[in-house]
C-alpha cells in the first residue's frame, strides 16, 4: 500500500476542492482528519521490520486514549476514508474496508461472538456510508455503494447498491 497516495486520497475526500490552503487548514483544525492520519501513521509503522509492531501498538494506544476509539492499525482500509466525529469507533484487526467510505461516530466493526477462537470480522465494500452507532458484526460482507442506517445491527450480508436499517438490519432499498 502506497501510504502517501492513500493519505492524499483521504485529504481529497475531506477537501473536494483540492485547494492546498484548505487542505493545510483541515490538517491543523480537524480532529477527524487527525484520527485518519494517526491510523495511516500506524499502518506505515507496522510495515517497518522488527520495531514496526511496537510502534503500531503505540499509535493504537494513542488513538485509544486521545480519540476514545479502538482502531487496529492491522485493519485494511482503502483510501478516501472519512471519519466524522471520530469518537467511540471500534475497528477490529481483521476488518477490510474498501475505498471512499464514510464512518460516523459510535460505529463498531468486529466479531460477533467473542467466546469462540475464530476471528470473524466484516468486509466492507467501496463507497459505503456507515451511520452513527451502527454495528457490523461477524463475517459479514457489505457490498459496494451501501448505506447502513444509524444504530443498525448488521449480522447478515448486505448486497451492493442497497440501504440496510434496523435491529437486526434488513435491506429496505435494493
Amino acid at each position: 500500500m502506497n501510504i502517501p497516495r492513500v493519505i492524499l486520497s483521504d485529504l481529497r475526500r475531506y477537501v473536494p476542492s483540492g485547494s492546498c490552503k484548505d487542505m493545510i487548514k483541515m490538517i491543523f483544525v480537524s480532529h477527524s482528519i487527525h484520527l485518519v492520519l494517526c491510523f495511516r501513521l500506524g499502518q506505515f509503522f507496522r510495515s517497518i521490520p522488527f520495531v514496526g509492531s511496537f510502534l503500531g501498538f503505540l499509535v493504537e494506544y494513542f488513538i485509544r486514549i486521545f480519540f476514545s476509539s479502538d482502531i487496529s492499525c492491522k485493519a485494511r482500509i482503502g483510501g478516501g476514508l472519512i471519519i466524522i466525529h471520530g469518537h467511540d469507533i471500534v475497528i477490529g484487526s481483521k476488518v477490510v474496508i474498501g475505498a471512499n467510505c464514510k464512518i460516523l461516530n459510535g460505529v463498531t466493526l468486529g466479531n460477533k461472538d467473542t467466546e469462540i477462537g475464530i476471528n470473524q470480522q466484516p468486509i466492507i465494500g467501496d463507497n459505503v456510508v456507515i451511520g452513527t452507532g451502527a454495528k457490523i458484526l461477524g463475517r459479514v460482507i457489505v457490498g459496494d455503494n451501501v448505506r447502513i442506517g444509524a444504530n443498525s445491527v448488521v449480522i447478515n450480508d448486505v448486497p451492493s447498491n442497497s440501504v440496510a436499517v434496523g435491529v437486526p438490519a434488513r435491506v429496505i432499498i435494493q
